[in-house]
């Protein structure tokens, strides 16, 4: 059965490494949520990385809070179905309605077509 932990090596937590991902990464959306994703440094682990960032405008702490145990939950179970070697930054779309099932089905979909939007250097 495979590792399916969400260690500290699975995040994003640098506000650069943030900043870059979403500046310089490839970006997908659907109703629900807004992914980035940049190919990570040749000398770093080929693991990807989850940044999760959700703005005050979503809802109070208890709301925000919601989206990120959903969508780290949503990365930590679909791991094998993500490409490795790739910082991921998850937001939901403004107003968009909190719901498990359309996070669990849309986060690997929009994963992949982000990796495909990759900007070159």
């Amino acid at each position: 059965m495979p590792d399916l932990r969400f260690s500290k090596s699975h995040r994003v937590v640098k506000g650069d490494h943030f900043t870059q991902a979403m500046r310089r990464g490839g970006c997908a959306a659907d109703g629900t949520l807004v992914v980035f994703a940049l190919a990570r440094s040749q000398g770093d682990e080929p693991t990807t990385r989850l940044g999760v960032t959700i703005p005050k405008k979503t809802g109070n702490a208890v709301v925000r809070n919601k989206w990120k145990r959903l969508i780290r939950e949503s990365f930590r179970t679909q791991q094998i179905r993500i490409p490795a070697g790739y910082d991921i930054i998850v937001r939901p779309k403004k107003d968009a309605v909190l719901q498990w099932k359309e996070i669990q089905r849309g986060l690997p979909r929009l994963v992949v077509k982000a990796i495909k939007r990759i900007k070159s250097p």
